[in-house]
């Protein structure tokens, strides 16, 4: 998987939400996948090949960003059980509310 530098990021973003799963960050490198949010809650990989997986160290994992609408996923390289997810403020809030549209 290429690798590439966190520029593609938002360093600037400042309201996500954080989810740890599995064993948390216990692996020196991710697999990290980009989705985009849209205003029905639906969640999509980036278009233009910008949703290809990347493969990054935890040092940079740690430090990323989403965008206000993206959803970053990464999942341990060598340990597929241990990763986390990052939600950008406006993925969060669309998918709450489209899930609240569904009865029961």
């Amino acid at each position: 998987m290429p690798a590439t530098d966190t520029s593609a990021f938002r360093p600037d973003a400042n309201t996500f939400l954080t989810h740890v799963f599995g064993r948390g960050l216990q692996d020196e490198h991710y697999v990290v996948e980009r989705y985009r949010s849209a205003a029905d809650g639906e969640i999509r990989r980036l278009p233009g090949g910008k949703g290809q997986p990347l493969t990054l160290s935890l040092a940079t994992v740690r430090e990323l960003r989403p965008a206000r609408n993206e959803i970053l996923i990464c999942k341990g390289e060598n340990r597929p059980d241990s990763g986390v997810q990052y939600w950008g403020c406006l993925a969060v809030w669309g998918h709450m509310l489209e899930r609240s549209r569904v009865p029961g």
